[in-house]
């Protein structure tokens, strides 16, 4: 993002954003409530809309972005509507569109991707339950197997411990170290890093919009050294405007 900027229903969200993630990072970004954490990953993959500045996604705009496999998104919530019955597999295997042709069966490449996502989040045994049934941290769970089905290059996970018990918060972690060892690149917002702390190599810490710090995460200078440590744990985040169960462009 070069120059970035973000407003809503004209007040100014984000002001001036220059951020470059390179391959094989792991970035997390950190503020206050409404500090636009999660505007500015969403304003990244072209989910909201740039009032000034630009982005590129491998070198293309968002519009013209066609290689939609190599990201995972992890939104905040998932978002399953009309009242139809959907399974946790279902779910899961929807990760595998970006890769798939149009109107070509599901593959045993697919089948297999989706059972590994499914036992990397411990969820298995339920892979045949309805999503419904499922609590906050189970539904968190599933979008991260969803993203991890699609075997994509980036992640980018918008508070993927929220809402998540503290096993469920070291199974992310387990899972994460996995993903940093294979060279995949990750960038997500969190509340406090907790178990995924050791894994972060660099920390962006946002303030009323603007980047108040870019550089080394909180383990490797000490949380306090942060500009403005006392916004880096929130208890709450800003919610974007509407839910959104995200799906890559065909």
């Amino acid at each position: 993002m070069n120059g970035g900027q973000v407003s809503l229903d004209r007040r100014p969200v984000l002001r001036g954003i220059d951020l470059t993630v390179k391959p094989g990072e792991v970035v997390a970004v950190l503020g206050a409530n409404g500090s636009g954490k999660s505007t500015l990953i969403r304003a990244l993959l072209g989910l909201t809309p740039l009032s000034g500045g630009s982005t590129l996604l491998y070198g293309a705009p968002p519009a013209r972005f066609r290689e939609w496999w190599r990201i995972g998104y992890v939104p905040q919530r998932l978002s399953v509507g009309g009242g139809v019955p959907t399974t946790i597999r279902e779910v899961v295997a929807s990760g595998r569109i970006a890769r798939q042709r149009r109107l070509r069966p599901t593959s045993a490449a697919d089948r297999e991707a989706t059972a590994r996502a499914l036992e990397a989040v411990g969820m298995a045994h339920r892979a045949g339950d309805p999503v419904q049934a499922l609590s906050g941290g189970q539904q968190q769970r599933v979008l991260i197997a969803r993203a991890l089905a699609g075997e994509p290059d980036t992640f980018v996970m918008d508070e993927p411990t929220a809402g998540v018990d503290s096993q469920s918060q070291q199974l992310l972690a387990d899972t994460l170290s996995t993903l940093v060892d294979q060279g995949k690149t990750v960038l997500l917002v969190a509340h406090e890093l907790g178990p995924m702390e050791s894994l972060i190599t660099r920390a962006v810490v946002l303030r009323d919009g603007c980047v108040c710090h870019d550089g080394p995460p909180p383990h490797a200078v000490g949380a306090h050294a942060l500009p403005g440590h006392d916004h880096v744990h929130p208890h709450a985040e800003e919610k974007p405007s509407s839910p959104l169960d995200w799906r890559p462009a065909p």
